[in-house]
């Protein structure tokens, strides 16, 4: 499997800049019919680019996890890191306080 890593900077949950000592992990499912990585990252040839520019390294996303799960360009499994482990995701009710969003790192399935 291969491990790539595109931090999504421009992201407002990145742009946050809050931290968390994480204690778990937290796995969710897009729910949506696209394993492909390239939805949710900008990509780059192995990964397959974003043409839709609906990626998550964006503005007003809303959401944030730490990796994504899913299909290559070449169609192989591979996972992308898109925020630093120890920084706080909004995946779980974004900006709820007391919520996993404090304490766990989040994969979301493609």
């Amino acid at each position: 499997m291969k491990w790539y890593q595109q931090i999504l900077t421009r992201n407002d949950c990145y742009r946050a800049g809050q931290t968390i000592v994480p204690v778990g992990v937290m796995v969710h499912s897009t729910g949506a019919n696209n394993p492909r990585l390239s939805r949710y990252v900008p990509g780059n040839e192995e990964i397959g680019w974003n043409t839709g520019g609906n990626h998550w390294d964006r503005s007003g996303t809303g959401a944030c996890v730490h990796a994504f799960l899913g299909k290559m360009a070449d169609g192989s499994v591979g996972v992308v890191q898109t925020l630093p482990w120890n920084m706080r995701g909004w995946h779980c009710g974004r900006g709820s306080r007391g919520s996993a969003n404090d304490t766990h790192i989040s994969f979301e399935l493609c």
